[in-house]
This record gives C-alpha cells, structure tokens and sequence, in this order.
C-alpha cells in the first residue's frame, strides 16, 4: 500500500509499505479521510517529541472494513467507520472506571516515542481493534466523519463546563478547536461569546460562527 511517511522532521514522502495485517479482534480499515491535526503539525516539526520518524501520522479518520478476523464480532466488510484516536486495553483498572484516556497501555495512532510505535491512518489502510470502531450513518460522508474527533473535544470541554442560560463565555484561541468550541458553546444556550486571538483571519472566521466579539491579543 502507499502511505505517507514522515521520513525525517519536516519532510514527507509517499512510499510503497507493506499493508498491515489484523491481529485477533482487530479490522483492517480501507481509509477515505484523515484529517490533520495539530499534533501533527508539531510532529512534523519535531517538537512534541511523540512523533519521532519514520513515522505515519493521522488519526481523524474514516474508511470503510477491509477484512476482518474470525474473532471479530458485530462488524462486517464494507461497514462504514470510524474510530477513536486512543487504542485502550478495556482491561486495567482504569479502563475498568471508563477512563480510557488514563490506561494503562494505551497508545494513539500516529504517534512513536519512546515507549511505542504506532502507524497511523495517512494511508491507503490502518488496522486498529474492533472494540474502538464506531458505525456511521450512511447520509455522512467520509470528510464531515474525519471531523468527529475535534467535534468530540469541543463538545466535551463545554459539556465539563457549568453553563447556564445565556451565560457569557471566553475563548481564548481561535484555531480550529476553538471555532467548534463557539459553535457548541452557541448551541448550549451561550448568550455572549468573545473570541481571542492572535490571528486576524481566524477572528474573522469566529464571528462568522457565532461569536459576539472578536478580540487580537496582540494590539
């Protein structure tokens, strides 16, 4: 398969790699979105320190079940998907109290550091456990899906915050989490939202999204 390998910091080339085989209770995904997050920017600059190369990064991604294992239960091929970006064991104790982004041995697609290595989904496929897998309605398409993962973040970070009615809310940083973050805040009832930023532009893009104010942080 061809994948896109960040062969040293900064520089990136599209290369014949094997295809990835499944494991027991994992799928072999056929991918067809990624998205680029901003860990990955700064993997690619190499100041993370997580994403050390060779490497394939991604992890906002969608595709559609290429193969299956025989341990694999509820998922056929050709099911439409998407996953999470945390591989989670289910089995610690604290996958066991549902805080999966504390196990015990996990690891996020994309990223090699020091402890492990783990492929990501900038490839023609990615394998990953079935028990992370999420089905998708068939009216969505494959780039809306590759949005769900910083959808999911915006909406959790308003979701942790006491908001009420009408309330007035501050975000600083108008980056792409940012602007989902106004968007959700808008939606749980925010009567008065301020952007701030650094970037014109991105201010810009905020009050068209549904911020009231729109700050530059840097005049």
């Amino acid at each position: 398969m061809q994948a896109l390998v960040m062969a040293e910091y900064g520089h990136f080339t599209l290369t014949d790699v094997p295809k990835p085989d499944p494991a027991p209770n994992e799928v072999l995904i056929r991918v067809r979105a990624c998205g680029i997050c901003g860990s990955d920017v700064h993997g690619m600059d190499g100041s993370t320190g997580r994403r050390v190369p060779p490497v394939i990064m991604g992890h906002e991604a969608a595709g559609v079940i290429e193969s299956i294992v025989a341990e694999v239960a509820d998922w056929q091929v050709g099911d439409r998907v998407t996953f999470d970006s945390t591989i989670y064991c289910g089995e610690c104790s604290y996958c066991r109290q549902g805080l999966i982004n504390l196990c015990d041995n996990r690891r996020v697609l994309g990223v090699s550091c020091e402890d492990y290595r783990q492929d990501g989904a900038f490839a023609e496929y990615v394998v990953v456990p079935q028990h992370i897998l999420y089905a998708l309605p068939d009216d969505v398409s494959f780039v809306q899906v590759a949005m769900v993962e910083p959808v999911s973040v915006a909406f959790h970070a308003v979701d942790r915050t006491p908001i009420k009615l009408n309330d007035s809310a501050l975000v600083v940083g108008a980056g792409m989490i940012g602007l989902l973050v106004i968007q959700a805040l808008r939606a749980a009832g925010c009567g008065t939202i301020i952007a701030v930023d650094l970037d014109a532009d991105r201010l810009d893009k905020a009050l068209s999204l549904g911020a009231d104010y729109a700050i530059r942080s840097d005049l």
